[in-house]
């Protein structure tokens, strides 16, 4: 898991509610991930959290078949998905769902993923075109 900083607390924070919450640049308008102190396409410093739908497609996918970390152990074999989200950026999550097959521009809507350690990752989960989860 990525560390929990002060920059990235409410992001973390706003998936622990069950939502996801990206920057949104206050000079462009553009939102972006990961988090940063400036706007890849403006360079404004100015931002707002914006919560996003969750909605998107699959950009470009890997299984992991071999366990780097022992956390992972039991979710072996998985796979990671790069999800082009519907307001804009890209975003890293597993697949949490057995028995599905990733395909490129496949439709997904984000859930939350919760470790026993308290912490929380975006996943995500295949839907039909339009329908949320």
């Amino acid at each position: 898991m990525p560390p929990r900083t002060r920059e990235s607390a409410p992001f973390f924070d706003a998936l622990a509610e069950g939502r996801l919450v990206l920057q949104a640049c206050e000079q462009c308008g553009r939102m972006r991930q990961p988090i940063a102190p400036v706007c890849p396409h403006c360079g404004s410093r100015s931002f707002a959290w914006r919560q996003c739908s969750g909605h998107g497609t699959i950009h470009s996918w890997v299984r992991y078949r071999r366990s780097y970390l022992p956390e992972f152990e039991s979710l072996m074999p998985y796979d990671v998905l790069c999800v082009q989200l519907a307001e804009g950026p890209r975003i890293f999550g597993r697949l949490a769902q057995a028995g599905v097959e990733p395909q490129i521009g496949m439709p997904v809507s984000l859930v939350v993923e919760r470790f026993p350690s308290g912490e929380c990752a975006p996943a995500f989960v295949t839907t039909e075109k339009g329908t949320a989860t």
